[in-house]
């Protein structure tokens, strides 16, 4: 008899990835302003609430903030649904040769 049975192994806590959504958001002050600068800590005076939490509500664009989109901002999307803002087109056919 064991008193102390060694209990199964558990599988690992499943990986959850985000991606910013949507895919290439930057704020109403321009492409410099993106998820990739909400998501370093420009003010790090304030270092318990960084960027996204001074200004991540503020500069909506896309009708999304730093908030909602961005992954360093605890926005983003966890599911893998992700919206383009930029879609690529579709492929033309080629000229007709003369």
């Amino acid at each position: 008899t064991t008193l102390f049975p060694t209990p199964a192994p558990t599988s690992a806590a499943p990986t959850i990835t985000c991606t910013d959504n949507p895919v290439g958001w930057y704020d109403s002050w321009g492409d410099y302003f993106d998820c990739a600068y909400y998501s370093r800590n420009f003010y790090y005076m304030y270092a318990s609430t960084g960027t996204c939490g001074i200004i991540g509500s503020i500069f909506e664009n896309f009708n999304t903030t730093a908030n909602q989109a961005c992954c360093g901002c605890g926005g983003g999307s966890k599911d893998g649904t992700v919206t383009t803002l930029f879609p690529t087109p579709a492929p033309t056919s080629a000229a007709p040769t003369i």
